[in-house]
This record gives C-alpha cells, sequence and structure tokens, in this order.
C-alpha cells in the first residue's frame, strides 16, 4: 500500500531585497515539505533564512524524470539556501546552479523511480513510496506558484555578462521545456 504523503507548502516567495528589482533574477522564501510523517524542510521559524525557489523548483522538475540519487544527484541539492551562478556549457541542455549546499542551509531527498511508484528518502532515512501521479501534482503546483510570481513581477532585465546572459535564458528554457512536458 501507497503511503501518499508529499506536501510542498509554499509560505512566502519575495525577490531578496524584498522589493521587485528588475536586476534580482532569483525567487527567495519560505517552503515546508513534509514527506511522510517528516518535515524535511522548514524555513519558516528563522527571519534571516531565505531559500533559492527558483532553483529549487528547477531541480525538482528534473525529478520528474530522473533519479535523485546520493551518487548520481540532479543537483548538488533539491532546496537550495542559495544558488549565486548558473554554470553551463554550449551544448548542455541543463544548466548548473552552484551551491554552497552542505556549508549554506539547504534541504535534500532522495528520489527513486520504480515504473508509476516514486520512492522518496529523507536524510534520515525515512522511506516512503507515492503514486508518479501524487508526486508530479505537488511538483508542478509548486513550480506554477513560483513561475506565477515571476509573471506578476517586473520584466527581469538580463545579465550584461555574456555567459551570466546565456545562463539565465538556457535556465529558463529548460524550465520551460520541462515544465511543459507535464501540460
Amino acid at each position: 500500500m501507497l503511503q501518499e504523503v508529499f506536501n510542498i507548502d509554499l509560505i512566502k516567495i519575495h525577490w531578496l531585497e524584498n522589493f521587485d528589482d528588475p536586476d534580482d533574477r532569483c525567487a527567495h522564501g519560505k517552503v515546508r515539505v513534509k514527506i511522510g510523517d517528516e518535515i524535511v524542510a522548514d524555513n519558516t521559524d528563522d527571519i534571516t533564512d531565505w531559500w533559492t525557489l527558483s532553483a529549487m523548483a528547477l531541480h525538482l522538475l528534473r525529478t520528474l524524470e530522473s533519479d535523485h540519487l546520493e551518487n548520481a544527484p540532479v543537483a548538488q541539492c533539491l532546496i537550495p539556501g542559495e544558488g549565486h551562478h548558473i554554470g553551463h556549457k554550449e551544448n548542455d541542455f541543463a544548466v548548473h546552479i552552484e551551491t554552497a549546499y552542505p556549508m549554506v542551509k539547504g534541504c535534500n531527498w532522495w528520489v527513486t523511480h520504480l515504473g508509476n511508484i516514486i520512492t522518496l528518502k529523507t536524510e534520515n532515512g525515512l522511506s516512503i513510496s507515492i503514486s508518479f501521479e501524487t508526486y508530479k501534482n505537488e511538483i508542478i503546483a509548486f513550480v506554477d506558484k513560483v513561475e506565477n510570481f515571476y509573471k506578476r513581477s517586473s520584466p527581469k532585465n538580463l545579465p550584461e555578462d555574456k555567459y551570466d546572459r546565456e545562463g539565465y535564458l538556457k535556465f529558463w528554457n529548460e524550465w520551460h521545456t520541462r515544465r511543459n512536458k507535464w501540460n
């Protein structure tokens, strides 16, 4: 029997300096993630702790098609405390969001696909299985909330540096390509 408990609660989303700066391209905020009976992520009590929700959303989109394993992760961590640089290679579809995890706060859990079943394993060792549909719906709902925040905000300025500009554009290309598979 599947244990259908996987929740992502978006508590607050904002730009880093709490105003809509067209040069701030990373959505930050507070989330609470529950897997089974365990709260695996909750930064709501620390007013100085703002996680990078745009990076989190992209990382979670990747887990809809790929396992996220300790020895083969889709990213350094699923919820980075910060995402300070978008690395990329010319012919790679996926970008690499550089974080300071585990030195800077962030959260991780492991994701394994087996047919239509997703197994989630926390860093504390709790393991649950849920349907792919349940997992996908929770991820897509979160991703859409983050993207809607961008849509409600002022347009973002592209970075002046060519490499950074290409990375930012590749980030959104990867996001939209992955997200649009689940319309």
